[in-house]
């Protein structure tokens, strides 16, 4: 098999977050829904991984059968890696217990699933039709993957290979996506390809690669509802994604790895085609457009988006740089969290929005759902709040790579965190003190247990090309388009020192609904900025007593909604007082000033904050001309 990466992701628990990535994420695990869902809603109470005892295609408390095995599997991952990037004893016991408790129920086949033994239709590995097999079982692998990271029990690898290699063996001469489904289970399957892959990457073995190829296929000949990822929809480049957005998510570095895998040049042409797609689709913020639905629609500062799309996506896109070494993909990473992703949702996480668009100025309580609304729950599904624990956790993941051509390290996304790993076969930290993205700042200090020769590399952000960097003496620096290395012996101590002259940039849009023809935005960096309005918040419904609410929010102010923006204004970027803030996202610390201008056509003074630190907000303006 061919060796399919440039870089390897670092394992969990080599990085960890520092500063206010850190102070979010334990915010979120003790005072946010996250560690507290088993109090809100029953659907992550039932333990389907231990009583494995669901039949598909019957209802549980209303519910498709899978669901509750989604949902465990996200809420159990989410809850595993936020314990150990904080230190959090309490829910680290809480994570030793739940994989415990799944090793102890895992029968002598291996299986680790959902679904009851047996040999009537709808029991285990005997579905008529929808289903969540491989669905299910992939979300608690995860999970359980990074446990086996963290804590480096063998048991727990040995156990998810088990798991593995008997869904391999039930589908190795049998096509699983050929099951006659409406529903989305089955084509959520392509989940299971992240299991494989990371396995490949932990052992080496073959099988999984082997057991990839010929499971994207029969995905390929399968009749599934989701199929924009199939290659033939890929290669039509008149065709834009449609169906369902979060299974797009899900499977985004499939054609990616079966193009790494193959060298054929079908999928490489098909791999390259997500991209052209996917640009079509995103949002200013940088999430995927869908409401359930791509629709073939625009992605527009007025096209709704769901945080699914924004959690599934973050592990895919790592994976694809991790393969073809496109640093330029960490851009869309860093935009879609730092913007949509952290637009969507409480600065504490107590409640996210489920659908949410750039440009808003209204919530709608009762359309789709109340998808709109800011929920603990989600009455219509409970995923999209379950992946907002995720979205921090996967986002640390990909701060580092090592670069596997030169034995190198590689700061790939930006933030407060520190490395500790091995190079060389000499153990070495590397912290990363910045408070980026409210700063354009970063420092790295080098504590390696002895002298060691390899090549940093620093990743240029957001088409920065105007980088300074200091280094110590002796190191040498090359300049590439997207990236700095520094080739150097680093010592004890060492220290670089970068900034980021990040310009202000001006990105047009087409008009949309709240953007009569000509639309543009102001990005600067890794932030868009948004003009931000006041809001009312009132809780409306609390959830089983547990101190969680459903929100309905409004707008106490749409003074400016309808302001313009000329082609050329001139916006400056204002600096926060404190280059580290620990809680950026509620006090907005940067601004951009400059003028907008009223219905009159007159000039008004504004500050314009990050997008990710408001409510209700104006992203993208119409253009109106000199008069």
């Amino acid at each position: 098999m061919n060796n399919i990466y440039r870089y390897r992701i670092p394992e969990a628990g080599e990085i960890i977050p520092e500063g206010w990535i850190k102070k979010q994420m334990e915010k979120d695990l003790t005072e946010g829904y996250v560690g507290h869902f088993h109090r809100i809603h029953p659907t992550v109470t039932h333990d389907v991984f231990v009583k494995q005892d669901r039949l598909s295609k019957r209802r549980f408390s209303f519910e498709k059968e899978w669901w509750s095995g989604e949902h465990e599997g996200y809420w159990k991952d989410s809850v595993i890696r936020m314990a150990f990037l904080t230190g959090n004893r309490e829910y680290i016991r809480k994570s030793h217990r739940w994989i415990s408790e799944i090793l102890q129920h895992t029968g002598e086949d291996g299986y680790i699933g959902i679904y009851k033994e047996g040999d009537e239709p709808y029991t285990r590995f005997r579905h008529p039709g929808g289903n969540g097999e491989l669905w299910a079982t992939s979300r608690i692998l995860m999970a359980m993957l990074a446990y086996y990271e963290f804590t480096g029990n063998p048991e727990v690898l040995d156990a998810v290979e088990s798991a593995a290699m008997l869904d391999m063996d039930q589908y190795r001469d049998h096509n699983y996506f050929a099951a006659e489904s409406r529903g989305g289970g089955v084509s959520h399957g392509i989940g299971f390809f992240e299991v494989l892959e990371w396995l490949y990457r932990l052992t080496g073995r073959d099988d999984y690669l082997e057991f990839a190829g010929k499971l994207y296929d029969d995905f390929n000949r399968g009749r599934v509802r989701d199929d924009d990822l199939k290659t033939s929809r890929l290669l039509d480049v008149k065709r834009p994604f449609r169906k369902h957005g979060a299974h797009i998510a899900e499977g985004l570095f499939v054609p990616a790895l079966i193009a790494q895998m193959t060298g054929l040049t079908e999928y490489h042409e098909a791999a390259a085609k997500v991209f052209r797609k996917l640009n079509f689709h995103t949002t200013p913020g940088g999430a995927m457009r869908c409401d359930e639905w791509i629709k073939g629609r625009r992605g527009t500062a007025d096209e709704r988006y769901e945080y699914c799309g924004i959690a599934e996506m973050i592990s895919p896109l790592g994976r694809i740089i991790s393969m073809t070494g496109d640093l330029e993909l960490s851009d869309r990473i860093e935009t879609m969290v730092l913007n949509a992703g952290q637009g969507a949702r409480l600065p504490v996480l107590t409640a996210l929005s489920y659908l949410t668009s750039d440009n808003r100025i209204r919530i709608n309580h009762r359309e789709i759902g109340g998808r709109e609304t800011y929920d603990a729950i989600h009455r219509a599904a409970a995923c999209c709040v379950l992946n907002g624990g995720r979205t921090m956790p996967y986002f640390v993941e990909s701060m580092w790579l090592k670069d596997l051509r030169e034995d190198g390290l590689t700061a790939n996304l930006f933030g407060p965190c520190r490395i500790h790993t091995e190079l060389s076969g000499v153990r070495l930290q590397v912290s990363e003190e910045t408070g980026y993205p409210f700063s354009d700042h970063v420092r790295f200090t080098f504590t390696p247990a002895q002298p060691v020769t390899f090549p940093f590399t620093i990743r240029k952000p957001h088409r920065c090309r105007s980088v300074e960097v200091s280094h110590p003496p002796g190191a040498v620096m090359e300049d590439h388009e997207d990236r700095i290395t520094l080739r150097h012996t680093w010592q004890k101590g060492d220290h670089v020192n970068v900034k980021f002259h990040f310009q202000v940039r001006r990105m047009k849009q087409p008009g949309s609904a709240t953007v009569p023809g000509r639309g543009l935005y102001l990005k600067r960096g890794p932030l868009v900025y948004a003009l931000p309005f006041g809001h009312r918040i009132r809780k409306r419904k609390e959830y089983r007593g547990s101190g969680f609410f459903r929100y309905r929010i409004t707008a106490t102010d749409r003074k400016g909604w309808k302001y313009t923006i000329r082609p050329d204004s001139d916006f400056h970027f204002m600096a926060g007082e404190d280059d580290h803030p620990l809680s950026p996202w509620e006090n907005g610390t940067v601004r951009l000033a400059g003028r907008l201008f009223d219905h009159h056509n007159q000039p008004v003074p504004v500050q314009l904050v990050p997008m990710g630190s408001t409510i209700f907000r104006r992203v993208t303006f119409s253009v109106k001309d000199h008069s």
